[in-house]
């Protein structure tokens, strides 16, 4: 028999060809559903003394008997990555008084399991910030909801009987909208800016079916080394953190009057310009709305007359005892029988009524102007 001889002294030439022969899933994409299970076997084939020798198959924990081996298997763990983001760069614009306001923002699951997400919402000051070039005027909104919509009912229209203030079983790639509602009080003025931050800090979906009104628990990264046997989870988020937060706000716009009432003296017995008894006294109140960024509707202007002085009856003409800046006039009728807008009752002046609608445009002004006498008695 002929000996083959080499240097490391072996008696015989081991040639091997590796082969892996892929069992299930072959390769690793991007997005993989977390809790795949990949299982895959590699397969030995060697000769020695150039006879082909029975293949041998690969095992976890080492095999050398041919068909003994098992396959090496893990499972795919979960990606925890998502995205948050307001729909627009602008706040909502919001009126004094006015109720369910909304910003919205979309959420969209960008890791490889279906995820639930809690959501919470802080309100900022001014040191927190400018939010879309606005800085907070330390004002709040009030009645703050957040609503996730579920798709039944139009966009911006809040169902307190359906919709969740969480992310419930959001499957990957999917995107949903949530919406920030709140009441905007009387007391704020124009340009009074309210900044919010929302938060979603992702959360475990433990049964992957839906369990209404029940958020899972939130979610935590899994330390040490990888358990092939388990899903562990991997923050794959912006900060790597698990959570995402992104500001918006909400911004007043209303008219902004000012009010002004001045009296000058028409005419008086002596011509002396003096308040006198016996002269005539013109009143004019302005609303100004010069300083704000929209119209001010339904504006109504009351006064009492003042009893030392006796209001002036068609002080501009027949029927015209009230005259307007932007032209005409109206007639202060007991109880505005003649439905002009104007009425005077007793003591009470009233111009402006669900007979005359007056608006005062943004940047313009309006000026009402009336007459008393100063009594001689």
């Amino acid at each position: 028999m002929k000996t083959v001889k080499s240097k490391f002294g072996l008696l015989f030439r081991l040639s091997v060809t590796a082969t892996a022969l892929l069992i299930g899933q072959q390769a690793l994409a991007l997005g993989t559903d977390a809790g795949t299970q990949v299982s895959n076997q590699a397969t030995v084939s060697y000769s020695v003394g150039g006879a082909g020798q029975t293949p041998i198959e690969s095992d976890p924990l080492g095999n050398s008997i041919p068909g003994a081996g098992n396959p090496t298997m893990f499972l795919v763990d979960r990606r925890v990555s998502f995205t948050l983001a307001p729909t627009d760069a602008v706040h909502t614009p919001v009126t004094p008084g006015g109720v369910d306001f909304f910003a919205a923002y979309t959420l969209t699951n960008t890791g490889n399991a279906i995820m639930d997400y809690r959501l919470t919402l802080a309100q900022l000051g001014s040191g927190d910030g400018a939010v879309n070039g606005l800085v907070d005027t330390d004002v709040d909104m009030s009645n703050v909801r957040i609503r996730v919509a579920n798709g039944d009912g139009a966009a911006g229209v809040p169902d307190l009987a359906t919709d969740l203030d969480f992310v419930d079983e959001l499957a990957e790639d999917a995107t949903v909208v949530i919406y920030v509602f709140a009441d905007a009080a009387l007391a704020l003025v124009n340009n009074d800016i309210a900044n919010v931050e929302l938060t979603a800090t992702s959360a475990d979906d433990a049964t992957a079916t839906a369990t209404p009104l029940v958020l899972d628990p939130d979610l935590a990264e899994s330390p040490g080394p990888d358990d092939p046997t388990i899903i562990e989870s991997v923050f794959a988020d912006l900060g790597n953190d698990g959570f995402e937060a992104f500001r918006d706000g909400f911004q007043v716009l209303s008219s902004l009057l000012t009010i002004t009432k001045t009296a000058a003296v028409i005419s008086d017995p002596f011509g002396s310009g003096k308040a006198v008894p016996g002269a005539i006294i013109e009143y004019s109140i302005i609303v100004d709305n010069t300083l704000g960024t929209v119209d001010a509707t339904n504006v109504s202007i009351a006064d009492t007359i003042d009893a030392d002085v006796t209001f002036v009856d068609e002080a501009y003409g027949a029927g015209q005892d009230v005259s307007f800046s932007t032209g005409g006039f109206c007639n202060a009728d007991a109880f505005d029988v003649d439905t002009d807008g104007c009425s005077l009752d007793g003591a009470n002046l009233v111009v402006g009524n669900v007979n005359l609608a007056i608006t005062v445009a943004l940047g313009t002004s309006l000026t009402i102007t009336f007459q008393v006498l100063i009594p001689n008695l």
